[in-house]
């Protein structure tokens, strides 16, 4: 998996009034078809903009940006939308509306239009700077036995040919940096008509905002930064450090929780010592691909572990699992790991490393040093290997941009960024990327800032609390008085055991799919009558047209890999239907199952968790949701 990174702003010239190039309201936007499934009920329209891709020279052609903009719903919307900006460097935007509209858009658009754009070299924007051959490679990795040293190599190699063949289509590299995404935002702005908007961004996003705020702060009515990190912060050297203070944050967490530290007790020595023993003797271990449920047969040593609790504490949904996983790594138990390990690997597909390449070979590595970062990877043996083994993340990047020719940063590259525009900075205690010192920093130079810290949370405040939710649209309706933040006081602490879980369910209707009943409170509806508590948790109610239980049941085999239905375990009579219930227990997934014939279809209800935690999920959510559940009318 890429990690989030960084980049400041380079010091060419960000399209202003001096930047010579031709003016962003001669531009016009092309709407049209969206490029992807758009998801039942989004009301998103989708449309380009061809800008400058060397704002120097109006000859080297453009770049077509791909956004959308979803409407709000409200009766009395703002005129001043939001602009989602993604971290990365080099992640989309737009693809993730068909998989997280819920999740990641939803909570923008209460007020307001949200617009979402992809970012120069990424998504659906034109050229794309994605490195298929990276993202093949770590696909075929999987299941190999070539020892770390080979491993990296070929990781290398693979950099390389992406390079290579982005430098034989005509990408110019310099052209891809901070200030061309900033001027990219001006001109889109103008092109749309908006006299101001509202920028959010998250991650390296929040750094695209600072770039944008220094370079084109006219349009800018307020900025809510989460998961902030400066532009004058050093990535690279800063990074192995943020990863042990937030894993140490988390063994902290679970021994102050009495259930957890006496189910769990000394969780961090028992990390690192397992860390120690899997780099001794590899485990074996069952990585499932979520896009076509192949398995593969690999290696799990302690590099790789300390890879994946450093990846996982990014979600917040995930922190409650955690001590859980690694108890029974612990026990020799590897199987959720191996399903997140295949979740992460897909996500990889949605982030266009050359793009993240260009940006961090400009903007980061020429302020830092292969030996400061080798040594910040050294000082803690639990994650040094991790980090010496990752070609884009710890020393092994400057090899890699040795080659990549991305360009010089400009003056100011590494200059912390000062405005007096509103802003919002958001932080979690438990993100191992960008600590909450760093919003701290942030927030310290920004005169009219309001910082706010969130308690057992990972990267990114907003998609993780309804608290965050509410803070930031009060900073919207007023960017120039403090929000009120009282609700982050009532933040609970993880749901570390089974006896911790509550689950509360709430009434829904879908004309969509025809059904009334009961779903979780609290949970994010990801998609049409999926509500999901986190990639390990999630509810299913809907109806499949034109099918039989027989399809559905060999569908849901293929979909796990399994290559066998589950099988029916009993049946439950309500006063709308006859269903018949099945259950799977296979690689740390218990995946409970109600089928039931209608007019329509078959009317199906599905709970994925935990074997741990089954139990109580199927009480509180599954067979209430099963009892609830009945045509709409």
């Amino acid at each position: 998996m890429s990690a989030c990174t960084g980049s400041d702003g380079d010091g060419d010239d960000g399209g202003g009034p001096d930047g010579g190039d031709a003016s962003a309201a001669s531009r016009e936007v092309e709407w049209g078809a969206c490029g992807f499934d758009v998801p039942a009920g989004v009301p998103i329209e989708c449309g380009t903009l061809p800008v400058p891709a060397d704002r120097d020279d109006p000859d080297a052609g453009t770049v077509e940006l791909a956004f959308g903009v979803v409407r709000t719903d409200s009766d009395d919307p703002a005129d001043d939308p939001v602009v989602y900006l993604s971290g990365g460097p080099g992640q989309g935007t737009l693809e993730f509306v068909p998989v997280a509209f819920g999740e990641l858009y939803e909570p923008l658009t209460e007020d307001r239009d949200l617009i979402l754009l992809d970012q120069r070299g990424t998504g659906l924007t034109e050229p794309s700077l994605t490195c298929e051959e990276y993202t093949s490679w770590v696909q075929e990795s999987l299941g190999s036995d070539l020892p770390p040293e080979e491993l990296e190599a070929q990781a290398v190699q693979s950099l390389e040919e992406c390079r290579q063949r982005l430098v034989d289509e005509g990408i110019d590299f310099s052209d891809y940096n901070s200030a061309a995404s900033a001027a990219d935002l001006e001109d889109l702005r103008v092109a749309l008509g908006h006299d101001e908007w509202n920028l959010y961004g998250i991650s390296y996003g929040t750094r695209l905002a600072q770039t944008a705020m220094r370079d084109h702060p006219e349009g800018i009515r307020s900025v809510v930064l989460d998961a902030a990190y400066p532009v004058d912060a050093d990535l690279y050297e800063e990074t192995p450090e943020n990863a042990v203070r937030a894993m140490e944050a988390l063994f902290a967490t679970c021994a102050d929780d009495p259930e957890c530290a006496a189910r769990y007790p000394d969780l961090e020595q028992t990390f690192r010592s397992l860390v120690d023993e899997l780099n001794a003797s590899p485990a074996p271990i069952t990585v499932v691909d979520p896009t076509n449920a192949q398995r593969v047969e690999d290696e799990l040593d302690g590099d790789s572990l300390a890879g994946f609790l450093f990846q996982t504490l990014y979600s917040t949904q995930l922190v409650p699992f955690l001590p859980e996983i690694i108890a029974a790594a612990d026990d020799g138990e590897f199987g959720t790991i191996g399903l997140l390990f295949g979740l992460l690997s897909q996500q990889l597909e949605l982030v266009s490393i050359g793009q993240q390449l260009a940006v961090q070979c400009q903007e980061e590595v020429p302020f830092s040093s292969r030996e400061e970062v080798a040594a910040a990877a050294a000082a803690d043996p639990m994650v040094e290997g991790f980090f010496q083994q990752a070609p884009t993340l710890g020393p092994g990047v400057f090899d890699v941009c040795a080659s990549w020719e991305a360009g010089e940063p400009g003056p100011g590259a590494d200059d912390p960024v000062e405005s007096e525009i509103p802003a919002l900075v958001l932080a979690g205690d438990l993100d191992p990327i960008t600590p909450p010192r760093w919003g701290e920093a942030i927030s310290d130079n920004l005169p009219n800032s309001f910082f706010v810290r969130f308690p057992f949370t990972g990267h990114g405040a907003l998609p993780s609390h309804d608290c965050a939710v509410e803070i930031a649209a009060d900073f919207l309706d007023d960017p120039r008085s403090e929000p009120a933040t009282g609700c982050v006081e009532e933040i609970e602490a993880p749901a570390f055991t089974a006896s911790d879980v509550d689950v509360e369910m709430v009434s829904f209707e879908s004309e969509e799919s025809g059904l009334t009943g009961v779903r979780p409170d609290g949970w994010t509806e990801v998609l049409p009558g999926v509500w999901q508590q986190s990639a390990l948790v999630s509810l299913i109610q809907r109806v499949v047209p034109g099918a039989t239980a027989e399809q559905v049941l060999q569908q849901l085999g293929a979909q796990l890999g399994t290559g066998e239905p589950p099988q029916q375990v009993g049946e439950l009579t309500t006063e709308s239907f006859s269903w018949a219930l099945y259950s799977l227990d296979d690689l740390g997934q218990r995946v409970e199952l109600a089928l039931a014939d209608s007019p329509d279809g078959v009317v199906l209800v599905q709970l994925s968790t935990g074997p741990a935690r089954s139990d109580v999920y199927r009480e509180q959510a599954f067979l209430p949701a099963v009892e609830a559940l009945a045509p709409l009318g």
